[in-house]
Formats: structure tokens, sequence, C-alpha cells
């Protein structure tokens, strides 16, 4: 990734077009959804021949009786994603509601509540004008930790686009700053193995936003990325010593489907979904399906 790259950054029409090529990917011959196949060609929301590593991140808004509304597009801030071996977290998104302080007795709103729902990425640098729609589309339908997708979710989803920009080698593994940095991990250590002690090399990463929501310092991060690493031997001064630490930023932003119908070119603000009625019975269908599939499940306690 060359220093240019470095100032490349997440933007609305990634999230877009995010949407654009899953929609279509869902898009049933048959259906009688109308789908605009006038997309955007990649040169239009990334610049040509910029390489970076990338996540696209798929959420479902958990909070049925208050559908997200439409609001101004985050700007670019730290991730808040997820790799393919990472656990499942419940994050949380509301728009700031002016408190009524005559009427005490209408409650404040409940925030939006958004569940991962599909997150796939790379730490090597890709190009973006091909891997962003690889990525939009295996994050969705190929995350082996959930189901794939299907289209009756669409309206209740939000998409998340990140790049992995501005690596640095750190001087040492607590060479970093909670909340604004990312860090890789490389080590080597000793093994026993069946006859004889073997080296070893383990490697691991958090991105910018998890030591900072779980409230670790920089040394208890490295502590719990070394044993995410898989490393379960003693952790010793000399170990912490050898690690060599990679640290980086990440661009963000974020779009519901609420937003992308709203700002989309294609269909002049109508949802493109709601002229159907394969697609109305369909949804009544899953959503009781998505419940029992919901209560089923074990809820896991960190991302990484």
């Amino acid at each position: 990734m060359t220093a240019q790259d470095d100032d490349i950054a997440a933007t609305a029409q990634m999230c877009a077009h995010c949407f654009d090529v899953l929609l279509q990917k869902l898009h049933p011959p048959s259906s009688d959804i109308i789908i605009s196949t006038s997309t955007s060609s990649s040169s239009q929301y990334t610049p040509p021949n910029v390489s970076c590593p990338l996540f696209v991140t798929w959420e479902k808004c958990q909070s049925p009786t208050r559908p997200p509304q439409l609001s101004k597009v985050s700007t670019p801030a730290s991730s808040s994603i997820t790799t393919d071996d990472e656990e499942i977290i419940l994050s949380t998104h509301s728009t700031n509601t002016p408190t009524n302080h005559t009427n005490s007795s209408i409650p404040a709103p409940a925030p939006i509540i958004y569940e991962l729902r599909g997150c796939i990425g790379t730490l090597a640098p890709r190009q973006l004008q091909h891997a962003l729609s690889e990525f939009a589309i295996t994050s969705a339908l190929h995350d082996q930790r959930f189901h794939p997708i299907s289209i009756h979710e669409l309206p209740l989803l939000r998409v998340g686009v990140s790049l992995l920009v501005k690596y640095e080698e750190c001087q040492d593994c607590l060479d970093w700053v909670v909340g604004v940095h990312g860090i890789i991990i490389k080590f080597g250590a000793a093994d026993r193995g069946i006859e004889q002690l073997q080296q070893q090399y383990y490697s691991a990463t958090f991105l910018p936003e998890v030591a900072k929501e779980q409230s670790w310092t920089p040394k208890e991060t490295i502590l719990q990325l070394i044993r995410k690493a898989g490393y379960r031997g003693k952790i010793t001064n000399n170990l912490l010593a050898q690690i060599q630490c990679t640290r980086y930023q990440s661009s963000k932003c974020r779009m519901s489907y609420q937003e992308y119908v709203a700002e989309s070119s294609h269909y002049g603000g109508k949802d493109p979904l709601s002229g159907s009625v394969d697609y109305l019975m369909a949804a009544a269908v899953a959503a009781e399906e998505d419940e029992v599939d919901r209560k089923s499940r074990v809820k896991p306690c960190v991302n990484l």
C-alpha cells in the first residue's frame, strides 16, 4: 500500500455499492421486484488502482417496533467489525432526540439495536474496485457463522465499509494508543512436540475499537491478543520483548437500507422491494423464523 493510499476514506458511495450488488444478487429472475441494472461502475465509488485491507460488515436491526430512521450518514470513524474467526456482539446506534422537559410522561425512545449478520474482509491489501463487490457478497452470504442473508431482511440491514490504513511498525508491543489503533502481533515460542521442543509461530489482530470497548489497558490488550493467537504457555517479559507489533487505523462508513433507498439515484427514493407480494409474504414467515432462531442462540461475550 502506497503512502497516497493511506489517505483513502470509506464513503457513503462505497456503502451504496454494497447494497447495489447484494440487491441484484438476491433478486430472483421471476420476482416482481423491479431492480435497476444500471449500478454505478467501480470507478465512481473508489479511485482507480487503490489497494488497502478492508472489511464489509452487515448488521440487522433487532428493534422491529422502531425501524431505523433516515439520518445523515456518519463520517468515517473507527471500525466496528469482526473478522471471520471472531465472535458476535450486539452493537447499538441511536439518533439523538431532544428531551421534552415539559412533559416527563413521554419516555425517551429506546436505542436501535443492531446485531451482527455477517463480516468478512482481509488484512492483506486488495484493489478496492474488485474487493468491495467481492466482500459485500461474501460477508452477506458466506460467513459460516450465520445463515445467508435473504431478500426479506434487506430493509432491516445496515452495511459498514471499513478500510484499514496508516500501517506503522511499533517500537514495542505497547507503542500504540487505545481507541485509535488496531494492532497485529507476530511472535515465535517453543512448543513441546511429540519428541522435542519445536518453534511455533503465532499471529493475531485486534481492530481499533476492541480495547476501548472492553476497557482494556495496552498491556491487558496484548495479553488477550496473545491468547487469541493460540499461545497457551507462560507469558514472560522475554516473550513480550520479542513480539513484533504493527499498528494501524481504520476509516469506516455505515449506511442503513433506508438511507440507501433515499439517496440512491436508481429508485428515486422509492423502495424497490415495496411492490413485491412475494417479498411481503416471505417477510412475514421469515420474521417468525428469525424470532425462534434468535431465542435459541447462546449469547457470546466479545468481538475482536
